[in-house]
């Protein structure tokens, strides 16, 4: 006999329970185009693989493709590489970005 065969949540627990969560979830900071140069910016060599980076920004994979692409645009990040073996780097504009947004 399996004894977690026999389980049964207490009726009115999980309601609470994702509740809690939902507020815990909406008080964190949503990731933004500034977390990605933020996360580049600690690294050794200022550079990421491409989905190591999207994993370390917890971004839904079509904001992150839109997040890449404008920052890429405005010459914040290069991609180099062919994919899946792409590298973001930032670069000294990016760099300069993460300063100014840094809190005084």
């Amino acid at each position: 006999m399996n004894p977690m065969s026999d389980f049964k949540p207490r009726p009115g627990t999980f309601l609470p329970y994702l509740e809690a969560e939902n507020r815990r979830q909406e008080q964190r900071p949503k990731p933004s185009p500034l977390t990605l140069l933020e996360i580049l910016s600690r690294q050794p060599m200022q550079s990421l693989p491409i989905f190591q980076l999207q994993g370390q920004s917890a971004m839904d994979p079509s904001r992150y493709g839109e997040a890449l692409k404008s920052l890429r645009d405005a010459g914040y990040i290069t991609i180099e590489g062919e994919a899946p073996e792409q590298l973001v780097r930032l670069t000294p504009s990016g760099a300069g970005v993460v300063q100014l947004a840094k809190p005084a």
